[in-house]
């Protein structure tokens, strides 16, 4: 429901008894439409879904379809929410925490295809050609997630054609951010690849540290992430991570804070990813 916020008068009222018409260089106070507050959903977690940059660009009204549509689930870190091969039954969203699509090579080590982050949607292509899951989608921490059922998925797309059209734009984001990484993984060193993944979890999962104990230009990931998730990320090996962290380290690039990386210096870690500024890992 609409609710419009009153004003305190900015002139002085009447006398009782007299009337006088608003003075017509007011503004009209704004209608804000608020999207009613899933059971489960604190309000910290409905901001970031309405705040994500896929589903903030969606109208209001198709906003809310989607949100009368989903449940709310808490997931354990660690927990697999849908497993490889199994048919797709719901479209998930990320209120909080962070979903790992994960899979593994034959000889049983891990590989990360990516971190799902608050305000992203992951699912809708297997629900819509029916084909089997491509990837497990396993809590990488304590998250919070919102399930759309597939019937609730087809009668959306069949009632809401702006959802089809933006279903296509952001499978093809996807899509392009997979060809990046492709080509990432075969044409750069695993020194530029560790400082391009971690500005992809800076805008992610970013956050300014506690002030005053750190640069301000300084940025913490506020994921906990060990050396083992980041070779799994990188596809690379547990050793050959730590030789580049430890690199940056030494550069004055990277801190720990609780578990969590601090990028101290954001332009020097850009410098990295760039390739301008170029690190010796030989012996990494």
């Amino acid at each position: 429901m609409a609710y419009v916020f009153p004003q305190r008068a900015l002139h002085p009222q009447p006398h009782p008894g007299t009337l006088r018409p608003p003075p017509a260089h007011l503004p009209v106070p704004p209608v804000v439409s608020r999207a009613p507050l899933l059971p489960g959903l604190r309000p910290v977690e409905s901001q970031r879904i309405e705040s994500g940059a896929w589903f903030a660009g969606l109208s209001a009204s198709l906003r809310a379809a989607i949100l009368a549509e989903a449940r709310v689930q808490h997931v354990k870190r660690g927990a697999r929410l849908v497993e490889r091969g199994a048919v797709a039954t719901e479209w998930v969203g990320v209120a909080s925490g962070a979903l790992g699509l994960a899979t593994s090579w034959r000889d049983g080590r891990a590989f990360t295809m990516e971190l799902l982050g608050p305000g992203d949607w992951y699912g809708d292509i297997a629900l819509i050609d029916h084909s089997p899951v491509d990837l497990d989608i396993v809590a990488q921490v304590h998250s919070t997630v919102l399930l759309v059922p597939l019937a609730s998925l087809q009668q959306l797309l069949n009632s809401q054609p702006e959802l089809r059209h933006a279903l296509l734009q952001l499978d093809c984001r996807r899509l392009r951010h997979m060809f990046r990484r492709l080509e990432e993984l075969q044409t750069l060193p695993l020194s530029q690849r560790v400082a391009i993944k971690l500005q992809r979890l800076l805008k992610q999962f970013g956050r300014p540290p506690v002030m005053g104990v750190v640069p301000t230009q300084a940025r913490l990931i506020e994921l906990s992430l060990t050396q083992g998730d980041l070779a799994a990320l990188l596809c690379a090996s547990r050793q050959r991570i730590n030789g580049v962290l430890r690199q940056l380290q030494a550069l004055g690039v990277l801190g720990g804070s609780h578990g969590r990386i601090e990028v101290l210096l954001p332009q020097k870690l850009a410098d990295v990813a760039s390739g301008k500024l170029m690190l010796d890992t030989s012996g990494a």
